[in-house]
């Protein structure tokens, strides 16, 4: 496994391969492992990919409207993974997916989507809040550029390699606080591009990009840094439903809080707009938060 950018040159590289698919089946499909400076699978990447396997199987007039995917057992980074896709459901309005994930026959990942044919009706949704404009804010790569030294060294190849999303922090991004925060966050982002492709490409886009952030938001009230060395964690499940039409490569705004913590489990749920101010998503998250140091066993 590297630990340093395997794309230095072009960060639109990796979201090229990682829908790189293998049919290998009827409805089973392979993706190559793509490296990525991690210790273990990125549960965006995988939630992403599966959305990618169930979409293969639905008819073009229908859009995911909602994701729910289970995390099992950690994948490795330098096996392919294969996903199985099980057609629970296929009506005149609504279809149902399945999609199961392993690697080497190891069931890693179970994920149910739901796609629905557009249709026209009343709607509301809730008021984007009111931030400022990612060009006002600096780029969280340039923070962890200036700012790397404080990242423990299992973060440094993740963080520090060239990234293919722009991340703009709204709030200050702290390093090393044991002091609670407010539960409350927000994000600007965008993929580098242009991203070619229909909204189903955007969704799968979106799906990656919705992993990032929203867990270590449901750390703060608790003053649990998300670089302390003695932070055990990991994503349990993801959730995401997609309320309007969207583009990556246009300016979203993550708005993120924090529900609820304890039982050594952490929550993180996000709404997610467009610039103009239409709600494109809704998601959450649960996750194990567990401290294994002794001295602080009551943040949790």
């Amino acid at each position: 496994m590297t630990q340093s950018n395997p794309f230095p040159d072009d960060p639109q590289a990796e979201r090229h391969l990682a829908y790189a698919f293998e049919t290998i089946g009827e409805d089973r499909f392979r993706v190559a492992p793509i490296p990525s400076g991690l210790l273990r699978l990125f549960g965006g990447m995988i939630v992403s990919q599966c959305l990618a396997a169930a979409q293969r199987t639905v008819p073009e007039d229908k859009m995911a409207h909602s994701l729910h995917a289970y995390f099992g057992k950690p994948g490795r980074v330098d096996r392919p993974n294969e996903f199985t896709v099980s057609r629970e459901l296929d009506g005149r309005t609504f279809a149902n997916r399945l999609v199961r994930m392993s690697q080497d026959g190891l069931p890693l990942m179970n994920c149910m989507v739901s796609f629905k044919t557009p249709e026209t009706s009343a709607h509301h949704a809730m008021a984007m809040p009111a931030v400022p404009a990612p060009e006002d804010l600096p780029r969280l790569e340039d923070i962890m550029a200036e700012r790397g030294a404080a990242l423990p060294d299992r973060h440094r190849p993740f963080w520090q390699r060239r990234q293919q999303i722009d991340w703009r922090p709204v709030e200050p991004f702290p390093f090393e606080t044991d002091k609670p925060l407010s539960a409350s966050r927000h994000f600007w982002f965008r993929f580098h591009g242009p991203v070619e492709g229909d909204l189903p490409i955007h969704q799968r886009l979106l799906a990656y990009a919705s992993d990032q952030h929203i867990f270590h938001t449901g750390l703060r009230p608790l003053g649990v840094d998300w670089t302390d060395p003695h932070l055990q964690t990991a994503s349990l499940d993801h959730a995401i439903w997609f309320h309007d039409r969207f583009r990556v490569d246009d300016w979203l705004l993550y708005a993120l809080d924090a529900p609820a913590a304890g039982n050594a489990l952490a929550m993180g749920r996000g709404a997610i707009f467009r610039r103009d101010g239409a709600l494109v998503a809704t998601v959450s998250q649960q996750g194990l938060a567990r401290i294994l140091n002794e001295r602080r066993e009551d943040k949790l």
